[in-house]
């Protein structure tokens, strides 16, 4: 396995880091990006100022660090936005478990939040690089593998997904669970992350779609959470289109409620 801060490359010409004494460093471009606490901080904008409304909450998503995988959290959004008796939260790690179980190597986590799924499948012949744009859920993230005995297998970055520090087809996998949605330009977050996975990789990830279920499934509600939140329900048609112009194909869904899940894999060519 990589050690971690020699993995990571400048996520505006993607050459790889020099390590400096509390920074990784560009030889090309000669940008410096600080490494606190081991997780290093590949975002220089000021996110408070984003027009994108996801980014403007970093506050709120900061606090939700410490509840994020309770029952204070999960179990409510998913019966809310998916609706009851739809996927749970040990469920749905189970599927993107499954859906993993023959990929070793190195996994890209997009949007990690503390690691909730990637912690799950991090071993030593599965090497999980985390990415999230919160500082606090980085935090808590790293403190849970500490927690768990797992640091060696699971490292975590500040970074957004259309930007991604890593060379291109640098991992094996990857997954984006519970955060597809919540991108401003979804094809451009799938073409970065078909651009650092392998040919053949495959991407399990799990989103939402307007099913029967769960608050949804309302035309009203959806527009005013697109409209306020930017949040992004997809049709399934619509996002298989999104998956095919970023390079994937094999789209496999399957829903629950209003609770999307899916497998696609990056084209071998």
């Amino acid at each position: 396995m990589a050690s971690e801060l020699g993995s990571y490359a400048c996520p505006t010409c993607k050459q790889l880091l020099q390590r400096e004494e509390r920074a990784l460093c560009c030889p090309i471009c000669f940008q410096a990006y600080p490494v606190a606490d081991g997780i290093p901080d590949f975002i220089r904008e000021e996110l408070a100022r984003s027009a994108d409304p996801a980014l403007r909450r970093m506050r709120f998503i900061d606090g939700l660090a410490r509840i994020y995988e309770t029952r204070l959290w999960y179990p409510v959004v998913l019966d809310l936005f998916g609706g009851f008796h739809s996927r749970s939260l040990p469920e749905l790690i189970a599927t993107v478990s499954a859906d993993l179980r023959t990929s070793e190597g190195r996994v890209l986590d997009v949007a990690c939040g503390p690691g909730t799924f990637g912690r799950r499948i991090a071993s030593p012949s599965r090497e999980v690089f985390g990415i999230d744009v919160s500082p606090g859920m980085l935090r808590q993230g790293a403190a849970y593998a500490a927690k768990e005995g797992i640091v060696p297998y699971v490292h975590f970055a500040r970074a957004r997904v259309e930007a991604l520090p890593f060379e291109d087809g640098f991992f094996d996998a990857a997954l984006c669970c519970g955060s597809l949605h919540l991108f401003a330009d979804t094809a451009a977050a799938l073409r970065e992350i078909a651009r650092v996975v392998k040919p053949g990789s495959i991407l399990s990830a799990f989103t939402f779609t307007a099913g029967r279920r769960g608050i949804l499934k309302f035309r009203r509600v959806r527009e005013s959470y697109r409209r306020n939140q930017g949040l992004h329900v997809f049709e399934l048609a619509e996002l298989e289109r999104y998956l095919t112009a970023s390079g994937f194909a094999n789209f496999r869904p399957d829903v629950s409620g209003s609770i999307l899940t899916f497998t696609a894999r990056k084209v071998l060519h």
